[in-house]
């Protein structure tokens, strides 16, 4: 039976990424699945990275999370009003006083939690199937990862 579940759950994990496939197709950007790569959102080249050492539910959950930046970053008007450094920061190939600001800091870590919920939203609205304590358990572990890194 477990077994059984399992098989189910994991398909439904299969569908909800072609599901995202083609929403992001038809919003322009490409997705790379590869070994070698990081969960990245780049809207310069109009790519979304998803790694393959993590399973298929985690390969869902981090494309939810990317397709949320790509939400967020789609208005350009509201976006540089809701993250006024982040988007101050988009125009520099390094500014290190600018990075090192609790404004930016609190940026990005304000952004990485709106990609998250916004993320959650867009699996409701296309009927994608996620797991929410598991979700919010991946979500937790990766914004935690971001405070550890801006508190340096």
């Amino acid at each position: 039976m477990a077994k059984a579940l399992k098989k189910i759950k994991e398909q439904l994990f299969e569908s909800g990424i072609e599901e995202l496939i083609d929403w992001t197709h038809k919003k322009g950007y490409s997705i790379d699945f590869d070994y070698c790569v990081r969960d990245e959102f780049r809207p310069d080249d109009n790519m979304i990275t998803i790694s393959i050492r993590q399973g298929k539910e985690n390969q869902l959950y981090s494309l939810l999370h990317e397709c949320g930046h790509l939400i967020l970053q789609n208005n350009e008007n509201l976006y540089n009003q809701k993250y006024p450094s982040s988007a101050k920061m988009s125009y520099f190939t390094s500014n290190k006083r600018l990075e090192t600001s609790p404004k930016y800091k609190v940026d990005v870590l304000t952004e990485e939690i709106d990609a998250w919920r916004k993320g959650k939203d867009l699996a409701k609205r296309l009927e994608i199937y996620i797991d929410e304590d598991k979700y919010y358990s991946v979500m937790s572990r990766c914004v935690y990862s971001y405070i550890k890194d801006l508190a340096r």
